[in-house]
């Protein structure tokens, strides 16, 4: 029987035992994630074959001279610029005629012949008013009225007037173009060819200039209708005032006409066979270099067979893996939990795709269709993105092993570029330094200005050793400074999705969730206040400690806050909340009071899961207590055991009967909180609490957690548990300090008023 009852209880203690699963030598899920990704990136970069973008940009100068692999063809921009030059000078200026011009001349004309047929009728008196008039309309001329009414008589007054009307219609609607125009617009007198275009014809009329009237000839054109020789001569005296230019140069349309036969005119096409320098070292980088370098790869290309084709991918493919295994290495020193995360890399994963992919596409929009320049692609690549998530996500050396895996494609895409891989690796180190226990969102955009400033500070090195031109210099400084604020603005809204999706908690949640304002918190005051208070100190100590070891001291802070929020269920049956109430333990057995109290735990992780707490506070509130022993209720039973039954019925008490069933603390954190709360605890019953009390205290206390079990898992060093000790003694002695009692005045007691008397009270409460 008693063989029994000891096997129970050794049966009873090994279900206790956290059961520890072996690690596996090769994880296999990681390992398969990185294939995954490796495969994904080398048929994102080359699965439509190795693709060259251009290091060189306009500006820059030639590091090594370059000479023609393969036959091949390309545009001589010279050549064909010369050639759209003389379409475009081919075409012939345009000219519009103004109508209004012409139907002026005409109408003066008109009024005129009307004033010297009335002349003819007038009376002496009136002859003089004509004669008045007449002078107003041909001022400016050498003509008087009385040579006009003595040389047009009545008898061909009507005749002339249509004569000259038409006359002078028909020239003006020719056009009329002025010397001052002819000597302005063209740089030649030589014969050149005018487009004139009417307003009520669409057809335009291509004619010499040499046949266009000058307001003179036109002039004589006119006056040449007429055969006698003295209405000659008094027209050609007349009309240069009706008769003037009325041609418009229309820049507009002559700009449009020649752009239009410039895009007609072909490439100009020339061969350039195998062994032909293309540039030279030294020189500058000019657009037909670019395009020198672009038609020889692409022609490199297409001479490929397909096995060299599937070499170069495949050598190209065993860099990627190269730099793949180099990360995983960096990662496993530096953080090697995440090796056995395949959550956590799959997360790393896609954001290396999303960064990777975006490179990738800003290449092959450059590339295929020329919408970016070659100079600006390293500059605008978001490198920055994967890494400012990362470091919020899941810490510094997460990121910094991200950006350099980044940097590394980066560079292979790049035709091996190291300015490409050491530019990724300034930002990865900027960004990952910046975004170290970041607290507030609003303190990103600060990072992102160190990245700017980063990323604007190698484009101002690369620019004293490549010179480019000014144009290109401010390009790739515009493009940085987009790059970075890019980066910081998409970090700052897939931060939530992230942290959703892969249920991690960032430091900006946690802050969220340490406002006291919180509904739970708030209910927990009013509910059960002496843990509440007993939270805050909990909080206090376990921050202190946590800040001491190096270790996140705002999460413990936020953990410590809702670690008891399951005693809320039943509050009057913890001490801290008793006061002077009667005991209700007394009424109940010791196994029925365990069973009361290690049911917080689960009442606190049901009401952490319905307020939709995140991971880390159902941790700590499963793991404060762990599997440990509840030793006052299991000295209890084992007492009323012993009292019933003898000596020899201990046996009977199973001590996993009076054990949370938690489970003992996974990390640095869980481990501090869970001392924390048991030497806060412990501490208030101290009575006349001094340094050496406390010390006592706590040398007890981390001696039973370690021989227990509670801190095989916490990945804490004994050197790092003793830190965490004297932090909890040095933050005990002041919370628990004492007071200086005030003497009683008993001589002056009757005298005193009733407010009087509190006042020593209020005072004594003043000092603490």
């Amino acid at each position: 029987m008693k063989k029994r009852f000891k096997d129970k209880k050794k049966k009873g203690i090994a279900e206790r035992k956290t059961e520890v699963q072996r690690k596996q030598d090769v994880p296999y899920k990681s390992v398969g994630l990185g294939l995954i990704l490796w495969l994904l990136v080398t048929w994102m970069f080359f699965g439509h074959g190795i693709v060259r973008t251009p290091a060189l940009s306009e500006g820059n100068t030639i590091p090594s001279t370059v000479v023609a692999s393969v036959d091949f063809e390309c545009e001589n921009l010279y050549e064909t610029s010369l050639s759209k030059n003389r379409a475009a000078s081919a075409v012939p200026p345009v000219f519009t005629i103004n109508p209004l011009p012409a139907e002026r001349a005409a109408k003066m004309v008109d009024m005129l012949f009307d004033q010297i047929g009335q002349y003819a009728v007038a009376s002496s008196n009136q002859q003089q008013t004509i004669i008045n008039s007449m002078e107003g309309l041909i001022l400016g001329s050498k003509v008087t009225p009385e040579e006009m009414i003595t040389t047009f008589p009545t008898n061909i007054l009507k005749s002339s007037k249509i004569t000259l009307t038409k006359a002078i219609l028909d020239t003006m609607e020719k056009g009329i173009l002025s010397d001052e125009s002819r000597v302005t617009l063209f740089e030649d007198t030589s014969d050149r060819l005018l487009t004139i275009r009417k307003n009520d014809d669409p057809t335009p009329n291509v004619v010499s200039q040499n046949n266009v009237f000058s307001t003179r000839t036109a002039v004589w054109a006119i006056s040449e209708r007429f055969k006698n020789e003295q209405q000659k001569d008094l027209l050609n005296r007349l009309l240069p005032i009706f008769v003037v230019d009325n041609m418009t140069y229309d820049e507009a349309s002559t700009l449009a006409e020649r752009k239009i036969a410039a895009s007609m005119v072909e490439p100009f096409i020339q061969k350039y066979p195998s062994g032909t320098t293309l540039a030279r070292a030294g020189d500058s980088v000019t657009q037909q270099t670019l395009l020198l370098l672009k038609k020889h790869e692409i022609q490199r290309q297409a001479d490929q067979d397909v096995w060299e084709q599937a070499l170069e991918i495949v050598g190209n493919g065993i860099l990627l893996l190269a730099g793949l295994i180099a990360t995983a290495v960096f990662l496993k020193v530096g953080s090697a939990p995440l090796i056995r995360q395949p959550d956590k890399l799959l997360l790393l994963a896609i954001l290396s795709l999303f960064t990777l992919g975006l490179a990738r596409l800003l290449t092959y929009l450059s590339v295929q269709y020329a919408l970016i320049s070659p100079s600006l692609l390293m500059y605008l690549v978001p490198s920055a993105l994967a890494v400012l998530l990362a470091g919020i996500l899941l810490g510094g050396m997460a990121a910094i092993t991200l950006g350099f895996w980044c940097s590394f494609a980066l560079g292979v895409l790049f035709t091996q570029s190291f300015n490409v891989f050491a530019l990724g690796m300034l930002v990865t180190i900027t960004a990952a330094s910046s975004v170290r226990n970041i607290h507030r969102r609003s303190s990103l955009f600060r990072a992102g200005i160190w990245i700017c400033a980063v990323k604007v500070l190698f484009v101002l090195v690369s620019a004293i050793l490549n010179r480019p031109i000014a144009s290109v210099l401010v390009g790739q400084i515009l493009a940085s400074i987009l790059s970075g604020l890019l980066s910081t603005v998409l970090t700052l809204l897939l931060i939530p999705i992230f942290e959703k999706l892969f249920k991690i908690t960032t430091d900006i949640t946690l802050l969220e969730l340490s406002d006291m304002g919180h509904p739970l918190l708030q209910k927990m005051a009013i509910q059960a206040p002496g843990t509440y208070h007993h939270s805050l100190m909990v909080a206090t100590l376990a921050q202190n400690a946590a800040e001491a070891i190096g270790a996140n001291s705002l999460l413990i802070r936020v953990c410590a806050y809702y670690h008891d929020i399951g005693k809320m269920a039943k509050p009057e049956f913890f001490t801290e909340n008793i006061q002077h109430k009667e005991n209700p333990h007394d009424e109940l057995s010791p196994h029925m009071s365990a069973l009361v109290i290690s049911s917080h735990v689960k009442e606190g992780l049901t009401l952490a899961k319905r307020h939709k707490l995140p991971q880390p506070i159902l941790d700590a509130i499963e793991q404060h207590h762990g599997n440990g022993l509840i030793s006052f209720f299991y000295h209890k039973a084992k007492q009323a055991a012993k009292e019933g039954a003898g000596n020899s019925m201990n046996d009977l008490i199973n001590d996993s009967d009076f054990r949370y069933g938690g489970a003992p603390a996974v990390s640095p954190e869980m481990a501090i909180l869970s001392l924390a709360d048991a030497s806060e605890a412990a501490a208030r019953s101290i009575e006349k609490p001094t340094p050496q009390k406390i010390s006592n205290l706590m040398n007890d206390i981390f001696a039973m957690k370690i021989r227990d079990g509670q801190m095989d898992y916490a990945n804490l060093t004994m050197a790092q548990i003793n830190v965490v000790k004297q932090s909890f003694i040095f933050s005990l002695s002041n919370m628990l300090h004492g007071r200086i009692p005030y003497p009683k005045d008993d001589d002056n007691k009757s005298a005193k008023s009733p407010k009087e008397t509190s006042a020593p009270a209020e005072e004594n409460s003043k000092a603490g």
